[in-house]
């Protein structure tokens, strides 16, 4: 069995990635990253076999899945379905601030994930 585990968000390295800042952590069954997306990063299209949540903290975001497309900005909340092609852009003049949990545990990510504080 799994021990509690215990994060602090601001004491977490920091990992780059294509002009992303990215934040991990990882329980047995999910995933959190938390990234900051400055204006004008290129993302692309892409798919996994993971539901995703996405929240929004800062910025405005556009989310596309399948063709349509929704603008959130703050407290807005995006689910995506696994295996569809989905993308996120940063639609604002500033950095776009979220948090992506997803299920089951994304092991690429898990890899990068932090160690607990306990």
């Amino acid at each position: 069995m799994s021990e509690m585990q215990v994060h602090n968000w601001n004491e977490i390295e920091p990992h780059h990635n294509s002009g992303r800042v990215q934040r991990v952590i990882s329980g047995e069954n999910i995933t959190v990253l938390r990234q900051t997306i400055p204006a004008g990063t290129p993302l692309r299209p892409h798919s996994h076999p993971h539901e995703q949540m996405t929240i929004v903290f800062g910025g405005r975001a556009r989310f596309t899945c399948e063709g349509k497309s929704v603008e959130l900005g703050p407290g807005g909340i995006v689910v995506l379905p696994p295996d569809k092609e989905h993308m996120t852009e940063n639609i604002g003049d500033g950095e776009l601030v979220c948090e992506e949990i997803f299920a089951p545990v994304r092991e690429e990510l898990a890899r990068m994930a932090a160690p607990s504080a306990l």
